[in-house]
């Protein structure tokens, strides 16, 4: 059953296509990080909590299609509307962006301290700090940052068929300015530490003359860049999405409607009405923008990370990986 506009097609099909390699992904980083040191690094670890918040993502985009496109399950989350299903959804949104834009962050630090600092404080903080305590920074950060315009969010569904949110000025504001705020910050850090990583790899290019012992440091260092290179395509797929609600933010404040208050403006006016229906189909974007910064993740973390792609071999034929090099893997990560 097709539905109906296109851009759900795509993430429908992206959703088949991709997910499944993504589970198989993080499934075999989570059964082979008691065999490979490797794995057991803090790098690897926040692309675990990276593939949750992905998941989560995706999952939430599956709610909201089925009632909106297939009519199946409309009433239920008609009446979870009130237990504020509406609220839940309006901030699914950007609590979801900044969510997985605080893990690029997270991730492009462990990598800039890795290579560029790996003697400095930063490193030596990440190396004490436990798995589940960055994990829980993550994920406790990110809600912590998208609360006030939790606090403020009064929504409400348009109808039960439709299920655009209806949601006031004010959270629109609040909620816009929390995103760009929050992607400022991780953009503009991000830059930085990429340009530090940069900066390392082109001096060690230049050196010439070097010692055994300096010639394994620099392949090292070109091994853990090359991690790097995964997270720069998700980062410009944040850029994207982060275009995206601009837009929309800047279009809709044109029109005087708000984010999504379309069908209870009363306009005679052709013309309005047209530019109403024109937001609507911008909205559909949504989906497809915000989706696309999940399914390149596994496509990327295959294509580019040779761990992962043995990993994944290895775990599709079933066979065990042994912990040989575990240490020297361990400390070069580290």
């Amino acid at each position: 059953m097709l539905t109906t506009n296109w851009q759900a097609d795509v993430v429908i099909c992206e959703i088949f296509i991709f997910m499944p390699i993504y589970t198989v992904v993080l499934s075999a980083i989570w059964f082979m990080r008691p065999r490979k040191a490797s794995f057991r690094t803090h790098y690897y670890t926040l692309v675990l909590s990276q593939g949750a918040a992905d998941f989560l993502t995706v999952t939430i985009f599956i709610t909201q299609m089925l009632p909106r496109y297939f009519q199946i399950g409309n009433s239920l989350i008609w009446w979870l509307d009130t237990y504020n299903a509406s609220n839940f959804y309006v901030n699914s949104g950007p609590q979801m962006f900044i969510l997985r834009s605080i893990g690029l962050f997270l991730i492009t630090m462990q990598r800039y301290a890795t290579i560029c600092r790996p003697h400095g404080r930063l490193s030596h903080i990440l190396s004490v700090t436990p798995s589940y305590t960055l994990i829980l920074c993550h994920w406790l950060i990110s809600l912590l940052i998208h609360m006030p315009a939790v606090l403020v969010c009064h929504a409400h569904f348009e109808n039960p068929v439709s299920f655009f949110v209806i949601t006031s000025e004010e959270h629109k504001r609040t909620s816009a300015a929390i995103v760009i705020c929050t992607f400022v910050f991780c953009g503009l850090s991000t830059i930085f530490m990429y340009s530090g990583i940069i900066r390392i790899l082109c001096s060690s290019r230049r050196t010439s003359v070097m010692s055994t012992s300096s010639w394994q440091t620099r392949q090292n260092t070109y091994q853990e860049a090359r991690l790097c290179i995964h997270v720069f395509f998700l980062c410009l797929m944040s850029a994207a999405t982060f275009s995206y609600y601009v837009f929309q933010a800047l279009y809709s404040n044109e029109l005087g409607v708000g984010d999504v208050v379309i069908s209870e403006m009363k306009s005679s006016n052709d013309s309005i009405s047209l530019q109403q229906e024109n937001l609507r189909s911008l909205r559909l974007w949504y989906p497809l923008v915000s989706g696309n910064m999940s399914f390149i993740n596994p496509l990327m973390l295959l294509l580019l990370n040779r761990d992962i792609q043995k990993c994944f071999v290895n775990f599709c034929k079933g066979k065990k990986m042994n912990n040989t090099s575990s240490i020297l893997a361990m400390n070069r990560t580290l």
